[in-house]
């Protein structure tokens, strides 16, 4: 038997519709989409984000769900001045957190994640485990601020001749493509270079319990190489700009072994 909804006062014949269309019926100043089909809004459909005097229903966009726009209606939103944040840079907490699990998983031995990164249902959580997501939290919301700093200001650099959402993908790649040569390179076998660079990386819960050396010593080599790339290369981007050369990167590195 059907049975229909009521949202807001509104009867709702058909879930899946209301699914796939409420955001073609609403205005706000802020629209974050954290959920729906991919590809929900498309060239063929985002002009139902205008109204009849092709005013964008929507100030700012953040791209909570993954592949909610296709990338030619984010670039027909940002031609008319709405203020775009594209899936990949919203959505790099979720990266973050599930590597620095991965990290407390491989860096504690099997004894210590047992006690504390496990617990029943309905006990408390560890004071370690608590103590971990507050960490991971604080390094979301770091990345959080610097993607968006580093995209803003080369927005604003450009006068915003360069959609965000075209900045997005260059500043990703061109993270991506630093990460690949400095795991190729020898700047990793810098011992102080290394070190500074592994305790900046590894979360200050996470060291205070197994200690540095031993932690290392859990990691497999290319595990470290692999963190040790990521994170240079994202701060020194972030740190830089997606416009930096070699110059730049000198004096950067050069402050590496300082952290140690």
């Amino acid at each position: 038997m059907f049975t229909p909804l009521f949202i807001a006062g509104e009867i709702v014949p058909d879930g899946t519709d209301f699914r796939n269309t409420a955001h073609f019926r609403y205005k706000a100043d802020l629209f974050v989409p954290c959920g729906g089909r991919p590809e929900a809004v498309n060239i063929s459909n985002v002009a139902g984000l205008l109204d009849a005097e092709g005013k964008p229903h929507f100030k700012y966009i953040v791209e909570g769900a993954n592949l909610f726009f296709t990338q030619q209606a984010r670039l027909f939103l940002e031609k008319r001045k709405v203020v775009m944040f594209k899936d990949s840079s919203a959505n790099k907490g979720g990266v973050t957190s599930s590597s620095l699990e991965v990290l407390v998983g491989l860096g504690l031995a099997d004894a210590d994640h047992a006690q504390c990164m496990t617990f029943k249902e309905g006990s408390s959580p560890p004071d370690f485990y608590q103590a971990y997501i507050k960490d991971i939290q604080a390094r979301v919301s770091e990345n959080a601020a610097l993607e968006f700093g580093c995209i803003w200001a080369e927005c604003e650099r450009l006068g915003g001749a360069k959609p965000r959402c075209v900045i997005s993908d260059e500043l990703s790649q061109t993270i991506t493509d630093l990460q690949d040569e400095l795991e190729a390179s020898a700047l990793f076998d810098d011992q102080r270079a290394r070190q500074g660079v592994l305790r900046a990386a590894i979360p200050r819960t996470l060291l205070d319990k197994a200690g540095y050396e031993a932690l290392v010593g859990r990691l497999p080599e290319p595990y470290q190489r692999a963190l040790f790339a990521s994170y240079v290369a994202s701060k020194f981007i972030y740190t830089c700009g997606v416009r930096a050369g070699n110059v730049d990167f000198y004096k950067f590195a050069s402050g590496l072994a300082n952290k140690a």
